[in-house]
């Protein structure tokens, strides 16, 4: 079973500022908001942060920078990869310049986890 990401925008109720995330569902998006902001809002409550769906996976400038500075030109948010046994999808990447790729529930190898990936270890998958 393959796992569906979307891209939310996701902003804190009040303001208008909003951040880009690729997941599986608007509770997963709100989730990886808070987990971003690492304590920066100590009081802030999950019922307080706003979703909207997008059409697709978002593609930032910055993840495209990131892509052609590790030699993956093509590499998009929302594409199908491969990680040794483990099958997952781009959501992001992050400082280490590596991508975040997020496996699918039924993956061998880390079942519905986020996790960085060395851009030598993924294969893209064609569909």
């Amino acid at each position: 079973m393959k796992t569906q990401v979307t891209g939310y925008a996701v902003r804190i109720r009040g303001r208008w500022e909003h951040t880009y995330i690729n997941a599986a569902s608007p509770g997963k998006a709100k989730l990886q908001f808070l987990l971003d902001l690492d304590g920066c809002f100590p009081d802030l409550r999950f019922t307080d942060l706003r979703v909207r769906k997008l059409k697709a996976p978002h593609t930032s400038l910055s993840f495209i920078r990131n892509a052609r500075y590790r030699g993956l030109e093509d590499l998009k948010c929302g594409q199908k990869v491969r990680v040794g046994e483990a099958f997952g999808t781009v959501v992001g990447h992050n400082a280490s310049a590596n991508f975040d790729v997020l496996f699918d529930e039924k993956s061998p190898k880390y079942p519905g986890q986020r996790l960085s990936v060395h851009p030598a270890e993924l294969q893209v998958i064609n569909e």
